[in-house]
């Protein structure tokens, strides 16, 4: 503003302060303005900006749209299209020129908007946004449906009463927003996205009733279809009557005629028709079971007689095993063997004095027979030179006959000896031990036939313990247990 009047009451401006209350005014007046006409020198420059000027029969103004803004407009303008211009004046003071920011733009009439449509479409396709791969499949059986409506349509209050009629219990939970006019697209996409931040959704219907082209365009804007390709929940896309098809309707995970259908899609089959499944299913299951229960009574008393037979059989068989094997351990046990050679010994030397007693015998009736007969000669000389012989010989007999005892005695206390020595048991009386499998049957004798955490046997003199191969180190012991 300038400063006090002058005396004659003028008021004086500045070429700054005019330009100043120009900016201001204008700026107020026209924040938000709808401008219609046609796009003239539409040029984007590398900064992401873009300059074009609006014109129609009689005036032009210069525009801009800045890079920000770009998400908003959902198709590409050019050079020569009709369009309408939402946005605010703003005046660059130093030239005093102004210029409208736009905010949002559209096409103008249905042409140009099915030109938008189509444009978008083949975007969105191009990037895959339609492709069947990427789609989720819908619940079964949805616990919690969230909707994205606007709260006073009628089709919010058809899908609420449908779900409530066909499965009752399901838990609907509302997210409202205005499906047309300014802003709607935006908001939209955000209650999708809110309801993924919330998590707990199963299945999201996004749609509204029928309407326009026009009344129907939020949900061909580009940011609800990117808001529904990145919904981690499956999204149901139920907008207008089943003529009408919107972008959302591709992206979307499945679409439905209806938001009438799209109530019923969520619900089928059936609360009634679950029950009525489920209770069929219980007495089919029912007569099975009872048939078995009944054939299982039939052959009980023919299972238990034939596993009866078979325990017994085992029992037989395993009593068989292990007297062949005690009899087969009996037989190659050192002890038992040291035995037989003391039986064999004690044998020998009962059949050798038995055959010593025989000769001796034997002989002294020879020369009691020869001595008969020389005494009936009387032969007293001769006869007293056998009688000191054979007593001789008598005595060199058992001389010998000891002797050989004797020799017999001290071989066999020999072989008792090394037999003793060689015994496994007196190895093992002297602090050494026999490491053998677990079932005994195979004698380990190096590291390389054990591996960590084998069971193995190790045999003592005064018996035998299990133990566990810990390491693979030589000498490394295991556990005992």
């Amino acid at each position: 503003m300038p400063e006090d009047p002058t005396p004659d009451g003028r008021i004086i401006y500045t070429v700054s302060q005019l330009a100043a209350e120009l900016k201001g005014v204008v700026e107020g007046a026209f924040s938000g303005v709808w401008v219609e006409g046609e796009i003239s020198q539409w040029k984007l420059y590398p900064s992401g900006h873009t300059y074009f000027t609006l014109k129609d029969e009689r005036a032009i103004v210069e525009c801009v749209l800045w890079k920000g803004q770009r998400r908003y407009v959902a198709f590409e303008p050019k050079t020569g299209d009709h369009v309408v211009v939402r946005g605010r004046l703003s005046i660059y003071q130093n030239r005093s020129q102004y210029q409208l920011v736009a905010e949002f733009i559209e096409p103008k009439g249905l042409g140009a908007l099915q030109a938008a449509f189509e444009a978008l479409k083949k975007k969105l396709l191009a990037e895959g946004l339609f492709d069947e791969a990427r789609k989720k499949p819908i619940p079964a059986f949805p616990q919690v449906i969230g909707l994205v409506t606007s709260e006073k349509g009628a089709a919010v209050h058809d899908m609420i009463r449908t779900i409530r009629r066909r499965f009752p219990g399901r838990r609907i939970v509302l997210n409202p927003v205005p499906v047309q006019g300014e802003g709607a697209a935006d908001k939209i996409a955000r209650a999708i996205g809110d309801l993924n931040e919330w998590g707990r959704a199963d299945v999201i219907i996004a749609g509204r009733g029928g309407g326009s082209m026009e009344d129907l365009w939020a949900f061909n804007e580009e940011v609800v279809a990117r808001a529904i390709a990145a919904s981690r929940i499956p999204v149901i896309s139920a907008v207008g009557h089943e003529v009408d098809f919107t972008i959302a309707d591709f992206v979307a995970d499945l679409r439905a005629s209806t938001p009438t259908a799209a109530a019923e899609i969520v619900t089928t089959p059936t609360r009634e028709e679950v029950e009525q499944t489920v209770a069929a299913r219980l007495a089919s299951m029912t007569s099975v079971m009872r048939g078995l229960v009944e054939g299982h009574r039939r052959t009980a008393d023919e299972l238990a007689m034939r596993g009866e037979r078979s325990a017994r059989r085992a029992v037989a068989d395993h009593a068989r095993r292990l007297e062949g094997a005690r009899r087969h351990l009996a037989a190659v046990s050192p002890i038992a063997k040291v035995r037989q050679w003391h039986t064999r010994l004690d044998g020998a030397r009962k059949g050798l004095a038995i055959a010593l007693r025989t000769r001796s015998r034997s002989a002294r009736a020879s020369v009691e027979s020869a001595l008969g007969r020389f005494m009936a000669l009387r032969p007293r000389a001769w006869v007293d030179t056998r009688r000191r012989e054979a007593a001789r010989l008598e005595s060199a007999l058992d001389a010998a006959m000891g002797e050989m005892v004797s020799a017999l005695g001290k071989r066999l206390a020999v072989a008792e000896g090394r037999l003793t020595a060689y015994s496994p048991m007196k190895v093992l009386e002297r602090g050494y031990s026999i490491v053998m499998s677990a079932d005994g049957k195979k004698v380990i004798r190096s590291v390389g036939q054990v591996a960590s955490g084998d069971v193995v046997r190790i045999k003592f003199s005064d018996g035998e313990k299990q133990a566990v191969i810990d390491g693979e180190r030589k000498g490394r012991q295991g556990k005992l247990f």
